[in-house]
């Protein structure tokens, strides 16, 4: 349906353009190469949507005397993501980080952007295969590798404000809906113990190369044309997202979660909660 709404577009602008007499073969090529951007586009989101699933459903099919398989791991992701992992992961992990990311990653057209709210929607990560190194770094205990590939479902809902400046926007401000994500990678794990509780001391998270990421973007509905398949914003978006990741979540750039402050924080608000009860 998307892409209908892409090929309106086109035919409308060259409708226009014949009322004003341009009816120049240029205006046909731009209208052309508009359409084939957005084919590729839609092209290459279909093709990893598409080896998402069949990855999906063979890790499914996997036999369980396979030592490599990681089936117990998904499976046990699919029943606790709905329960406390969704909002451990959106609340608890990424809506603190995020405004971090928007104000060094903001394009210079806009003075202000905040996340004013992040679901990732009912369908968890899949692990495609795990691996444990023998040998640890920078004090880590334990260190994974996994092949990590996030698909999120159609409840996915996540709006993103953006104040413009002055001189550009007269200061106005418009929300981005983020209605889709689509990440794979490869994410190592580095896991560092405690002899008492919460005896997790913390968590560092990292991609070993930069990941495959997609968004689904419509500005201010949940609904209509995706502006992240516009051409032109595609490129801009892959080339920000690219120098985000590699400046700080691929390796050696890591994400540390201090697992004791975290819990810390949640028991001391817990205990304050009910000092206030009657």
């Amino acid at each position: 349906m998307s892409l209908l709404i892409h090929v309106g577009i086109a035919l409308i602008s060259l409708w226009v353009a014949s009322k004003f007499d341009f009816n120049s073969p240029f205006t046909y090529a731009i209208a052309f190469l508009y359409l084939y951007q957005i084919d590729w586009h839609y092209t290459r989101k279909t093709r990893m949507r598409i080896r998402h699933e069949e990855m999906k459903y063979a890790n499914q099919k996997k036999l369980l005397s396979d030592s490599e398989t990681v089936r117990w791991l998904n499976h046990s992701m699919e029943k606790i993501w709905p329960i406390c992992l969704e909002k451990l992961a959106s609340q608890e992990i990424l809506m603190p980080i995020i405004p971090w990311f928007l104000e060094k990653y903001k394009p210079w057209t806009a003075k202000k952007a905040t996340l004013q709210q992040l679901y990732l929607g009912r369908n968890p990560p899949v692990f495609t295969e795990m691996r444990a190194l023998s040998q640890s770094s920078d004090g880590d205990h334990l260190v994974l590798d996994l092949g990590l590939s996030f698909l999120s479902a159609e409840d996915m809902s996540a709006v993103l404000s953006v104040q413009m400046r002055k001189r550009l926007g007269f200061g106005m401000r418009t929300n981005l809906h983020i209605t889709g994500m689509h990440v794979e990678g490869k994410v190592r794990v580095g896991v560092r113990f405690l002899r008492e509780k919460p005896f997790v001391k913390r968590i560092r998270l990292c991609f070993e190369e930069v990941p495959y990421f997609q968004m689904t973007v419509k500005p201010i509905f949940s609904h209509g044309v995706d502006v992240a398949e516009l051409p032109g914003i595609a490129g801009w978006l892959d080339k920000i997202l690219t120098y985000a990741f590699e400046q700080s979540l691929v390796e050696p750039n890591m994400l540390v979660i201090d697992v004791e402050q975290l819990l810390g924080a949640a028991e001391s608000s817990e205990l304050d909660s009910k000092s206030l009860d009657p």
